[in-house]
């Protein structure tokens, strides 16, 4: 996982970097959308019933669109606040967000291109084929299309419609991605307007808390910064130390042993680039353990021929954090940050938990 904002010392900032911009590469496992339509509901609530008492709730609205850059779209379908606290509720909720995305596959790169075959190949289809070879000594008039070769081009449309199947659910994955990491955002830019030091504003945070740890999400809220934040490193020590190692260790202690030392070079600071890509590395000799394949790695065809059961949108999830060992190097990006190294050890230690958990 790499930043985005390169000088966050910047100081027209202003002493604060939106979620959307500190971690536009966020990669989180969990369900998403089921916080979401928990954290949309609880928003509705606490508007609707004005539980912190916001003096002007249209002024709130039409703030929330300034302050998250324009993230989020103040769009007016009526006034009063039953009206407001839906349309900002309505941003939250899993059926915009559906609806985001599948504009967003539509107009995918790749959608487009195969739309565009599809009708290609739909329209010879009714038309005659053209001649493709004259006679001797007869030389093509000017002006004239070559003749298409309709079955290349069939088999062309064949392959790509074979590929867009299998890279189907990463592509969705990805666009779903970027619209949670927007929707944090939104949410932390939302947490830092509300702030009161209030028992009715405690409640909203602990509530939202509580959702994360529903959604299996990986993040948690520092109700004093009213900052998103990634899980802290007791609760890495907590997943590695006392849940992964004792079974990791009976089966494959070498493995073992390469994590802990990973876990301890990140608390010493060593270089993150480097520990990275060595836990990916022993990740991935822990799969080939499990399925007797020296050469396995995580790919989509590998994590479907081994782990067939195991939810699409984690297989792309694993392949996405493993093209992270090639971002220094390929892309010239910086290491990890400390709290990035700290989530991305934590990701790693949970996927190995679910390969040894895996029943084929």
């Amino acid at each position: 996982m790499t930043r985005t904002i390169s000088n966050q010392s910047d100081k027209r900032w202003g002493g604060y970097i939106p979620w959307f911009f500190r971690d536009r590469d966020y990669i989180g496992v969990g369900n998403f959308l089921l916080f979401f339509e928990r954290a949309s509901h609880r928003i509705y609530q606490l508007l609707f019933h004005n539980e912190l008492g916001i003096p002007n709730l249209s002024h709130f609205d039409s703030m929330l669109e300034s302050k998250s850059h324009q993230v989020y779209r103040s769009i007016k379908n009526g006034h009063g606040v039953s009206n407001i606290a839906s349309r900002i509720r309505d941003y939250f909720a899993p059926p915009t967000i559906k609806k985001e995305m599948e504009i967003l596959l539509y107009n995918d790169p790749e959608e487009v291109k195969f739309r565009e075959l599809s009708k290609t190949v739909a329209r010879i289809g009714f038309q005659e084929p053209a001649i493709s070879v004259l006679p001797p000594g007869l030389m093509p008039a000017k002006n004239i299309t070559p003749a298409i070769d309709t079955k290349k081009m069939r088999q062309e449309h064949k392959q790509m419609a074979a590929q867009m199947n299998l890279t189907a659910e990463r592509r969705r994955a990805e666009y779903y991605r970027l619209l949670f990491v927007q929707r944090l955002g939104v949410l932390e830019v939302l947490i830092r307007m509300l702030h009161r030091r209030t028992s009715a504003f405690d409640d909203f945070i602990q509530d939202l808390r509580s959702f994360f740890a529903e959604a299996e999400i990986m993040l948690d809220i520092d109700a004093d910064t009213c900052l998103v934040n990634l899980l802290e490193e007791r609760l890495l020590q907590k997943e590695i130390i006392d849940t992964l190692m004792p079974r990791l260790a009976s089966r494959f202690p070498e493995r073992a042993k390469e994590l802990i030392n990973a876990y301890h070079d990140t608390l010493s600071g060593k270089d993150f680039g480097d520990i990275f890509i060595g836990a990916f590395k022993t990740l991935e000799e822990i799969a080939r353990r499990i399925t007797n394949d020296s050469n396995f790695e995580f790919n989509e065809k590998n994590l479907q021929k081994y782990f067939p059961k195991i939810h699409k949108t984690i297989h792309a999830t694993i392949v996405r954090l493993g093209a992270h060992r090639g971002d220094r190097g390929g892309h010239g990006k910086a290491s990890p940050e400390p709290h990035e190294m700290r989530y991305l050890l934590f990701s790693i230690c949970n996927i190995a938990l679910l390969l040894l958990d895996y029943n084929p």
